[in-house]
């Protein structure tokens, strides 16, 4: 683990060191999932995975990996610019986060049944009047220790 060093200006934040073995590149601000298949090497992650196995949450990509590259996985802390798919403007700060199933991006717990699972939440708020389609980046808060 890496633990970024507290100062004043930002709060703090939780890394670890893991490998892409997805078959392609992620993008900063993706969730990844630990591997379990026969190149699990307890460093192994993937983006892509199913709704059954949301357990196996690592945390967020903090810069883009190419695949069988190594690089460092946000754990903890306030991370900057994740993709996120909010069901509707109006978002409060603190509205629990799921991944989407095979998707590489975040979306609101309103807009699935899975509410058992929670790592990640919103942190910055979406104004009712807010214009936006699709996916878009967003502030969020991750723990996943």
């Amino acid at each position: 683990m890496i633990f970024k060093q507290t100062s004043r200006e930002s709060g703090e934040k939780i890394f670890v060191v893991a490998r892409n073995t997805s078959g392609a590149t992620y993008s900063a601000g993706v969730p990844v999932f630990w591997e379990t298949d026969a190149i699990s090497d307890g460093v192994a992650v993937s983006a892509a995975i199913e709704d059954t196995d949301f357990c196996l949450f690592a945390g967020m990509t903090t810069s883009a990996m190419a695949d069988d590259d190594y690089g460092l996985i946000q754990v903890y802390g306030i991370l900057s610019d994740a993709y996120v798919s909010a069901a509707s403007a109006g978002c409060k700060v603190g509205l629990a986060l799921l991944p989407v199933d095979g998707g590489d991006y975040l979306t609101d717990v309103t807009s699935s049944t899975r509410y058992d699972w929670n790592f990640v939440n919103l942190f910055e708020a979406v104004a009712a009047s807010a214009a936006y389609s699709g996916v878009r980046t967003w502030d969020v808060f991750i723990r996943a220790l």
